[in-house]
């Protein structure tokens, strides 16, 4: 009985709104021996929500649900909920197989636990929560998907897929999701079959695909710039966000401009691999440059490695605001040209760059094509990768700098060292043909073009960047179709970059990828002293390498068609001569040509910035700008030699 008193007093302090007295009773009751309840727990994570306490209720529940009593699954259900309002992402994680545990079959409970698993990079722990999701609902059926292919499930996935094809033949994510899978693991015949579909840009049916495709997805079989410039899943969801508020004025002539970047790559990613001199190299009398940062924390130490100390102390971290907050943030440091460097791509924030007030907006880098629906000023190019015909099919005004829109860091980018093919596994005295692109760049046609070249070189072997089982064994069955022993072909995997680079000059020529060409991967092989082929395309991706051999000033590696790509593959391979002429060039022009002088690039894109703010002073609507070359260099501009 006296236990009771002390309780109704709390609950009548509850119900009179004095939540602080009912607290102060709860502690109380809860230090004596057998006063922990769920009864009392519960009134205590009712307290605390009306306070506005959402965790503190939370863990309330959550500690309520692990003492006696038949309300335990009910409190750690209200727990789970209220983890998720007050965004406590690692505590769902945590407390979420508690709570699916005391609810079994409740998939909405599970799902909330396993996305918030996912969330954190606990993909493992997520995939083994996918056999109590709901398949039937679009949003778990995503999580499946995602899970099993972050953790290399590969078979399991594709067994998945076409379950659910053949569950729903309409239904249109799960065929999206079952080509986007088997561009992964160079399943040919389904990607064939979805090519056909999607490539028909009038076919009645292909609606419903292209619509719910990611954008990079499309870049994968887009051959031109109209088909990839179609909506896809990631501009209709971004077009139906309200439109950005109105745009401040620019900071006045003769102040310095203030340029900030956004995105999620400020590490010892890729795109930092060919940005990263430019951050160094700005001018920072004439800009002022901020990184509006949304790098997971555990990546941020290259940060400190690598950039100016000027530039890591005003990095502003928005990865934990949501876009309004982020937006806010970037018009309280009054930038005034906004360029998000991520684009249709996995971890972009286009939601910050759409919400954003800043006089200027810029899509740069990250994506190869029209970022639609984000609102966009410029998309900043180069007349290659963007001739007047692409002008149409772009949301964006085109910024054109002068000699290519793909920067390349060389201030420490290290140089390759000798290396040998018995280190490589690599056959001495054949000729070698390379592909270092990703794998879902390889599309049906380019599989077929790159048959013909190895039967009509009988003695060449084919080196393949190809890291997953599933793909190995998908192209050596459709080598093995082709009538290609597969003693001639070997497989590579990743390695750290300064090995990568060394090995790349190992093999006699590199074939490119159709449409979607070798980027980043391109200008590696320039880096590393290797011919790359490739054919003109029609579209951005497709373009690409092409803009590069142009900087690189190298020639003859364009093929204007599928017949002439083959034709110069082979005459290469019957001509060493031509193969080690080219590949002097390559090193002869690495510190004369424009691609690695990543200075001028600097200053081609700061032009570039002067004359879209000109643009936005003289109160005119964004327009075409074609970035004037700045006069040929005379001579080197670095002296550094093969090993540094």
């Amino acid at each position: 009985m006296a236990m009771n008193l002390p309780l109704k007093q709390a609950f009548e302090a509850y119900q009179a709104g004095r939540f602080g007295d009912a607290l102060s009773l709860i502690a109380e009751i809860g230090r004596r021996p057998g006063g922990r309840t769920q009864e009392l727990a519960s009134l205590e994570g009712n307290c605390r929500l009306r306070m506005g306490d959402v965790l503190g209720a939370a863990e309330a529940f959550a500690a309520g649900s692990a003492l006696p009593g038949a309300n335990a699954a009910m409190l750690a259900k209200f727990a789970v909920g209220l983890f998720s309002r007050a965004g406590a992402r690692a505590r769902l994680a945590d407390f979420g197989g508690t709570a699916v545990a005391l609810n079994p079959g409740d998939s909405a409970l599970l799902y909330d636990h396993a996305r918030a698993l996912f969330d954190e990079g606990r993909y493992h722990e997520t995939a083994a929560l996918a056999g109590g999701l709901d398949r039937a609902n679009p949003h778990h059926f995503v999580l499946i998907v995602n899970s099993f292919r972050l953790t290399g499930q590969f078979s399991r996935l594709a067994e998945e897929l076409e379950a659910a094809c053949l569950r729903d033949p309409g239904d249109a994510l799960a065929a999206v999701s079952r080509y986007v899978v088997a561009r992964e693991i160079a399943d040919f015949p389904v990607v064939g079959a979805h090519e056909t579909a999607l490539g028909d840009l009038d076919h009645p049916e292909r609606g419903p695909l292209t619509d719910g495709e990611p954008a990079i997805a499309r870049l994968l079989w887009a051959r031109t710039d109209r088909a990839a410039s179609m909506p896809n899943s990631d501009s209709i969801r971004l077009a139906a966000e309200p439109p950005g508020p109105p745009r401040r004025p620019v900071s006045p002539a003769g102040e310095r401009l203030k340029i900030g970047y956004l995105s999620s790559d400020f590490h010892d990613h890729a795109t930092m691999r060919l940005f990263e001199d430019v951050l160094v190299q700005h001018d920072r009398e004439a800009f002022d440059i901020t990184l509006f940062c949304h790098t997971e924390p555990h990546q941020r130490g290259w940060q400190q490695r690598n950039l100016p100390a000027d530039l890591v102390s005003s990095t502003v971290h928005v990865g934990a605001m949501d876009d309004q907050a982020a937006a806010a943030e970037i018009s309280a440091r009054g930038i005034d040209i906004l360029v998000d460097l991520k684009g249709h791509t996995m971890g972009a924030r286009l939601g910050i760059a759409k919400r954003a007030d800043a006089p200027v907006k810029a899509t740069f880098l990250g994506y190869p094509g029209s970022v639609m629906g984000g609102g966009f000023d410029y998309a900043i190019t180069d007349p290659v990768v963007t001739p007047d015909a692409a002008i149409p099919h772009f949301e964006e005004k085109l910024c054109r700098l002068p000699e290519t829109y793909q920067p390349n860091g060389m201030l420490r980018r290290a140089l390759p060292k000798a290396a040998t093919r018995a280190s490589a596994g690599l056959p001495e005295k054949a000729f070698v043909f390379a592909s270092f692109n990703a794998i879902q760049k390889i599309t049906p046609e380019t599989f077929r073009l790159w048959c013909r070249i190895l039967k009509a070189v009988p003695h060449a072997v084919f080196w393949i960047f190809a890291e997953r089982s599933e793909a190995r064994a998908n192209l050596l069955r459709a080598f093995r179709a082709a009538e290609i022993a597969e003693e001639r072909i070997f497989f590579t995997a990743g390695m750290p970059y300064e090995a990568h680079v060394a090995r790349l000059g190992l093999a006699d020529l590199g074939l490119d990828s159709v449409p979607y060409n070798g980027h980043t991967t391109t200008s590696d092989m320039l880096w590393a002293g290797l011919p790359l082929l490739t054919m003109r395309g029609h579209a951005f991706q497709a373009r690409v390498s092409e803009s590069l051999l142009k900087a690189a000033r190298i020639d003859g590696l364009v093929a204007e068609d599928a017949e002439d790509f083959v034709h110069r593959a082979v005459a290469l391979a019957a001509s060493p001569d031509r193969i080690s002429a080219l590949k002097a060039r390559i090193e002869e022009n690495r510190f004369r040509a424009p691609l690695f002088d990543s200075e001028r690039f600097t200053r081609h894109l700061e032009n570039a910035y002067r004359l879209m703010a000109d643009q936005a002073r003289l109160g005119l609507a964004p327009a075409l700008i074609d970035v004037p070359a700045l006069p040929p260099r005379i001579g080197p501009f670095a002296e550094r030699r093969r090993g540094e």
